[in-house]
């Protein structure tokens, strides 16, 4: 129980208690006790008073209730939402204005909260999220994998010979490239899907409640279009960008955030020194993908 609660509660036992002392104190101030049956007026009064305090206790604990109790618990239920992770909870009260004024501080501290941690999240070259964001929301996707028994697919992709295109072509062009393949990626994917910019060349996909037969159809569909959309622009002509990826699922390539990751780094490794410009999957080392 909240201590607004507690408060309006004590407030009652308090009234009731107070009440039943005065009535007490009212009928014995002859030395007699309270008799249940007769007229006498002193006992009468008694209950009179005593009733009137058990009233006034309960006006009391509505009021505390209403105007008290009730605002906090629903500052605390906000507070309590925010803080498992919805950054969209907010306090809703519109009075007493005490309460009212401090709902909307505490909302505009959140706000600010979210705004700070997006920027922080959020990878100012391409606007993905990036590696900070991306190993939590992992992490949390696991966690319900784990918990409602479900699929989990990830792939990590990286641009084929970037550092020459840098080298050659200047990081503006570099530059240019990521954003292109950012663009494309993310064109690809379901809205439940999630894609980050993981670290220099390197993307990682998140498919949700994807077995890893469904996900490699969707990483090879990618690696298939990816020099058609991501290319260097030359005049008339262009030259086109390749991409490697690694493919690995959950629970059976790893475990955790970090085994899964792991897992398919060393999924794409296999690809790179395959040539580059393909797709491996990391259980396809020792059994087929399905």
């Amino acid at each position: 129980m909240s201590p607004a609660g507690k408060l309006a509660w004590l407030s009652v036992i308090v009234a009731v208690a107070g009440g039943l002392g005065l009535m007490f104190v009212w009928s014995t101030r002859r030395g007699e006790l309270i008799r249940l049956a007769g007229g006498d007026s002193s006992v009468a009064g008694a209950y009179l008073i005593g009733g009137g305090a058990a009233i006034l206790g309960i006006i009391l604990y509505l009021f505390l209730r209403r105007y008290i109790n009730k605002p906090m618990r629903a500052l605390a239920e906000a507070a309590a939402s925010v803080e498992a992770g919805d950054v969209d909870a907010r306090a809703r009260i519109s009075r007493p204005k005490e309460f009212a004024a401090l709902a909307a501080s505490f909302n505009r501290m959140i706000d600010g909260v979210v705004r700070s941690q997006s920027k922080a999240d959020i990878d100012k070259l391409t606007g993905l999220f990036n590696y900070r964001h991306a190993f939590t929301y992992l992490k949390t996707q696991i966690g319900l994998a784990q918990r409602y028994k479900r699929d989990i697919t990830i792939a990590m992709l990286d641009i084929d010979h970037l550092k020459e295109i840098n080298d050659l072509y200047g990081h503006q062009t570099g530059d240019e490239v990521l954003k292109s393949a950012a663009k494309y990626i993310e064109s690809q994917l379901r809205q439940v899907d999630y894609v980050a910019r993981y670290g220099g060349e390197e993307f990682l996909i998140v498919l949700p409640e994807t077995p890893p037969a469904a996900a490699m159809t969707v990483i090879a569909r990618i690696h298939a279009g990816f020099s058609d959309h991501v290319f260097i622009a030359r005049g008339e002509g262009r030259s086109p960008v390749f991409v490697s990826a690694g493919v690995a699922d959950f629970p059976r390539s790893g475990e955790d955030e970090a085994n899964i990751t792991a897992a398919a780094n060393m999924a794409l490794l296999l690809a790179k020194r395959r040539g580059r410009n393909q797709v491996a999957y990391f259980r396809a080392l020792d059994e087929k993908a399905g």
